[in-house]
Order: C-alpha cells, then sequence, then structure tokens
C-alpha cells in the first residue's frame, strides 16, 4: 500500500467575493480577521489572519461570483470554526446578520449557520465538553 502524503497543518481557506472591500470589513469585523501583507498578483484579492487561530483566509476577487443565496444550507460548501455559540449568536444579531441554529441530537454538538457578504456559508459551532 502506497504511503498517504504526511501533511502537518491546516493552511488556508479561499473564497471568491464580488466586493473585496465588503468582505474584507466583514471578516475583520465579525470574526476577527485582520489583512497581511499578500503577494502582488495579477488579480485582486486580499490576505487575511486569525490571531490565535493561526489561520489564513485568501479572499479573491470575482466580479462573476454568485452562489445561490435563497436559504442557508449547512450541506453545502462552507467554512467551520469552533466558537462559544450562546456568545456568537448574540453578536450575529448585533451585527444584524441571519442566522440558522442547530444541534446535532447524538452528539449535542450546536451550530450556527450564516451567510458572508458574497453568499459564502460560515459555520460556529460548539461541541459539548467531552474531552
Amino acid at each position: 500500500m502506497t504511503e498517504p502524503i504526511e501533511t502537518r497543518r491546516f493552511n488556508h481557506a479561499a473564497l471568491n467575493s464580488r466586493d473585496l472591500g465588503r468582505s474584507v470589513e466583514f471578516y475583520c469585523q465579525v470574526l476577527g480577521f485582520h489583512e497581511i501583507p499578500r503577494p502582488g498578483f495579477s488579480f485582486a484579492g486580499s490576505w487575511l489572519y486569525r490571531d490565535g487561530l493561526g489561520m489564513v483566509l485568501h479572499l479573491i476577487q470575482d466580479a462573476n461570483f454568485n452562489p445561490p443565496r435563497d436559504r442557508i444550507e449547512s450541506r453545502k460548501n462552507h467554512l467551520a470554526f469552533r466558537a462559544d455559540v450562546d456568545t456568537a449568536r448574540e453578536r450575529l444579531r448585533d451585527h444584524g446578520i441571519e442566522f440558522v441554529e442547530h444541534t446535532l441530537p447524538d452528539f449535542g454538538y450546536r451550530q450556527l449557520f450564516f451567510h458572508d457578504p458574497d453568499g459564502n456559508v460560515i459555520e460556529l459551532g460548539e461541541w459539548p465538553d467531552v474531552n
């Protein structure tokens, strides 16, 4: 059997954005990221970093990006973070962001799902204290 590739840790996620400025503002103000230097690519974008997570988010400008936004779909592609759900729920309300809430009955895992300004789905979840 061929050995799997050794990966060390998650590096970054990339999301498309129709309005880069609006998305940068959202990820910085709502989720606590801040901009970091980005190479001089031939296309517009922004790199964001979240202290404490060691995570980089690449936003890529795409004027034609248009995901469906009719409902918040938890079973579609999404970006997920661990968070205190009770606090996150209040902060989302403070920011005027619509969300849906689920609890997985077999695990007690609580989740909030919402859209970023471009329609990308974000999940904030809290595992019960079992560790």
